[in-house]
């Protein structure tokens, strides 16, 4: 058996021969291919040569299909049907749909309601399993590595660029927390007293300083950070502990201190920082791919809204 190159093989031809072993007659098939006598006729001879067999031989009634032709016939329907299946997007189905999904982000609840995501994945995707995590870590890294499909965060990312999609859930402007027996709570906060002050920050990352401290050094000042923390929430405890301050996204931080002896400030005129922009993103691997485009529909419908 001699073996095919398929590079070599424009496949076109073949929708050609489908339609010409159907009607056995080259005027038919050209009509109903929409295209003229002599295209139809040339695709005929670069079959024979491709097949090494006349395939339509000429007979009383017309044409009729050569022994080759008539065992292709069946076999090319088949195949013609598995290539198209192999192009055709896969139709999805949420009731039946086997997955587990995975979210990343230490300001994910404070964009993605959740709970109400989770509901509608229960009643509609009862298959589908929900990996939540809000530990801070490297999430482009881990968007890159396949390790999670969807981050939130305010950060960009710094590689991985071309390959990583996004879509803008809100905004927030960035505010000052300090606890209510805080001196600096009862006072305007102005540049010399805020630089005064013990600050600490939240790193996702584990990295500094951060864009405020680049800034400040920019400038020829410095602020005396004197914590460094990964634990989003533990912010409440310290400041209302402590007098350290923190600089934080307003929305982020609002839905932490309901009840709780603190207080905030705007960032004093001369360091006010432009609003964080937060985005949910996701790697080009599911760009296109059915069930991840059903999620990221669900998860904009359960969006949080900023204030």
């Amino acid at each position: 058996m001699r073996e095919v190159n398929l590079r070599s093989v424009d496949l076109n031809l073949l929708t050609v021969l489908q339609v010409l072993l159907e009607e056995r007659h080259v005027t038919r098939a050209a009509e109903r291919l929409h295209m003229s006598q002599s295209a139809v006729s040339r695709a005929l001879q670069r079959l024979r040569v491709l097949f090494h067999d006349p395939l339509l031989v000429k007979s009383a009634q017309g044409y009729s299909l050569s022994s080759r032709a008539d065992k292709l016939a069946a076999e090319l329907d088949m195949a013609l049907k598995s290539v198209t299946r192999l192009i055709q997007e896969p139709e999805f189905d949420p009731l039946s749909v086997e997955a587990t999904i995975r979210f990343s982000g230490i300001d994910l609840d404070s964009w993605i309601d959740m709970p109400a995501l989770m509901a509608q994945f229960l009643s509609q995707a009862p298959k589908l399993n929900i990996d939540v995590s809000s530990m801070p870590a490297d999430y482009f890294e881990m968007l890159a590595k396949g390790d999670v499909d969807y981050v939130v965060t305010g950060i960009g990312p710094s590689k991985h660029l071309g390959d990583i999609h996004r879509i803008q859930l809100g905004e927030s402007d960035l505010i000052v927390l300090m606890g209510e027996n805080n001196p600096l709570a009862s006072q305007s906060l102005d540049l010399e007293k805020y630089l005064a002050a013990v600050h600490g920050f939240v790193t996702i990352t584990g990295k500094g300083p951060t864009y405020l401290d680049n800034y400040l050094s920019s400038i020829g000042m410095k602020r005396n950070v004197a914590l460094k923390i990964s634990d989003f929430r533990s912010v409440i405890d310290y400041v209302e502990k402590s007098d350290i301050l923190f600089m934080l996204p307003r929305a982020l931080i609002l839905p932490l201190i309901k009840g709780r002896k603190v207080v905030l400030k705007p960032l004093p005129e001369e360091i006010k920082m432009p609003k964080v922009n937060f985005y949910l993103y996701w790697h080009s691997r599911f760009h296109q791919d059915p069930l991840h485009l059903w999620i990221k529909q669900k998860l904009l419908s359960t969006r949080r809204l900023s204030d």
